[in-house]
């Protein structure tokens, strides 16, 4: 529950994913949580309390995941909705083709 007493969402898949940068093309290690709600947080590290400092949100509403092995083997891409509503892709690498599976079944 949150302060308001209102049940949290409950997390449907959480873990390491690999994110590409927007702008720099590197690859960051993000933990990442997919919730019920269809909110795709990312953190720096894994949050120890609350989900309230993402780095990353995304929803799931009217998006697209692609499978890809380019630029990298487990890679999936995320075309949907920042919650500005700005249309946006991120490409993530998972550690396993199971991995990545799982994330996009998931989402």
């Amino acid at each position: 529950m949150d302060e308001s007493g209102a049940q949290n969402p409950a997390e449907v898949k959480e873990g390491w994913l690999k994110k590409r940068g927007e702008y720099i093309k590197n690859w960051r290690h993000r933990y990442f949580f997919f919730l019920e709600d269809g909110k795709f947080l990312g953190f720096k590290t894994k949050p120890q309390h609350g989900l309230d400092d993402s780095l990353n949100n995304f929803t799931d509403k009217r998006c697209r995941i692609m499978k890809t092995d380019r630029p990298r083997s487990n890679t999936f891409i995320f075309c949907g909705l920042h919650w500005t509503t700005t249309v946006i892709q991120r490409i993530f690498n998972a550690q396993s083709d199971i991995d990545r599976e799982a994330w996009m079944e998931a989402i």
